[in-house]
């Protein structure tokens, strides 16, 4: 086996100021988002096996997503035997095998290997080196700097996003996790064989090298809530079973993606776990009207995961005329009015039995899948713990520049502040985009912040 060293001096240079400027917290942070997407891909792998193996859908095909055309009968009936065939998350696993041969052809071209067929049977044997091959290949494809020389690349060579890096990274994931059966298991060291196992693409190297990436990239991506926003008013009509089957685009219609948004909504803005959110009634909302003349809502939660017992403070929630896909009192108002069309009596659960009853989340889960694929974005790398930690406890730190101890005190977290750790394990990751350099903390004449949306100041305290 080819020793680590024939790596690039300079991309072993590069790999080396990562890991001496990467902090150990946003290394695990890293490690537990690539877990749970680890996860969630081999649970939706098991989801779409059984599916195919019943003839069901679990998942709308992606045909339709891509080029709509007519299908007669005979044909779709051929189709739905074959229910995964041309699903999103299959097309996935194609581009995984097709990624993983890419990675195989890289480390032969580099000498890692010197036959890269060797690399299907590192379930076992596999090589020290392996982690840091992985963030070359990274590195090769997605970084603006050479790994030969260091030095920016020339304009004219192409390279992927940030999305495509990291569905590198999960092609690996995958590989070694699902394939080579090491699931979640961390990469390590056994001390009395010296061998190595586990996940390669969980290890501190790919990590660290991966925080490094998203940090000097932008990632840009259509927003979940557009989509449903402006999803057809024409569909409000209900869809049978068997066009369903027909136009797999036609999972649900506008009501469900209502309900779905106001669901969305409503857990990031609360800060709530989707199966606190699930478990909301009718009796939980009531709307009223400000000193200022304001129509709010105001939700109270009998309990919650951290206050099983009661006492829980209520969350007044105001509307959002300057971003009305944000505005939980219009997201109520709407189902309020669209169950009133449905003839469904305002008592008991809000979130009908489509997306979860009685605290179930695994129609929501599935629903959420489903979402994401109307917008062309592999569920895989997504779980629902994302909307309340990566989404909108950052959101009221570095956009609406909520104090810590208020965003704490909103969300019901650590009263007593007995264990900060958690606490700012929510509130900073690996994905936030450093907002000064140190040497201007206590400069005079620093560049002036962003424009605060809200006042249009722009000095630093704003």
């Amino acid at each position: 086996m080819p020793p680590q060293c024939l790596i690039p001096d300079r991309a072993l240079s590069i790999l080396a100021e990562t890991q001496s400027s990467v902090p150990t917290q946003e290394i695990e942070d890293d490690h537990e988002a690539e877990v749970e997407s680890l996860v969630s891909g081999i649970d939706l792998d098991d989801r779409m096996e059984q599916s195919a193996s019943t003839g069901t859908h679990y998942l709308r095909e992606a045909s339709s997503v891509f080029k709509k055309q007519k299908l007669d009968q005979t044909v779709m009936s051929d189709n739905l035997k074959k229910a995964s065939a041309n699903v999103v998350v299959d097309n996935t696993l194609n581009e995984y095998r097709r990624l993983w041969d890419q990675f195989k052809s890289f480390c032969a071209e580099l000498g890692f290997v010197d036959d890269a067929q060797v690399m299907d049977k590192y379930a076992q044997d596999i090589p020290e080196g392996l982690p840091s091959w992985i963030a070359v290949w990274i590195m090769n494809k997605a970084d603006d700097l050479d790994i030969h020389t260091g030095k920016p690349k020339d304009p004219s060579v192409p390279r992927v996003k940030y999305a495509t890096a990291q569905k590198m990274r999960a092609a690996i994931s995958h590989k070694f996790g699902r394939d080579f059966g090491f699931g979640e298991q961390p990469w390590s060291q056994n001390a009395a064989t010296g061998t190595f196992s586990g996940n390669p693409s969980l290890s501190v190297v790919v990590s660290q090298y991966m925080i490094s990436l998203q940090r000097r990239k932008v990632r840009a991506g259509e927003e979940l809530w557009e989509f449903n926003i402006k999803y057809s008013t024409d569909r409000r009509r209900t869809t049978s079973r068997k066009r369903k089957a027909e136009h797999p685009e036609d999972w649900a219609g506008y009501r469900v993606r209502q309900m779905l948004q106001l669901l969305y909504i409503v857990s990031m803005l609360c800060l709530l776990r989707f199966d606190e959110a699930l478990r909301i009634m009718w009796t939980d909302i009531t709307m009223f009207v400000n000193d200022d003349g304001i129509h709010c809502v105001r939700l109270d939660l009998p309990f919650r995961k951290t206050a099983q017992y009661g006492g829980i403070a209520p969350f007044p929630l105001y509307p959002n005329q300057e971003q009305p896909w944000l505005c939980p009192v219009r997201a109520f108002a709407k189902w309020w009015q669209l169950c009133g069309e449905m003839n469904i009596e305002r008592t008991g659960y809000i979130f009908r039995k489509r997306v979860g009853r009685d605290g179930s989340n695994d129609n929501f889960v599935q629903c959420f899948r489903n979402n994401l694929v109307d917008i062309l974005i592999d569920p895989r790398p997504y779980g629902t713990h994302s909307f309340r930690r990566g989404g909108w406890c950052q959101y009221l730190a570095m956009v609406k520049r909520w104090p810590i101890r208020d965003i704490c005190t909103w969300g019901g977290w650590a009263e007593n502040f007995d264990n900060p750790s958690t606490i700012f394990k929510y509130l900073m990751s690996w994905v936030d985009t450093p907002l000064l350099e140190r040497k201007d903390y206590f400069n005079p004449k620093r560049a002036t912040a962003d424009t605060c949306h809200q006042c249009g100041r722009t000095c630093t305290c704003a």
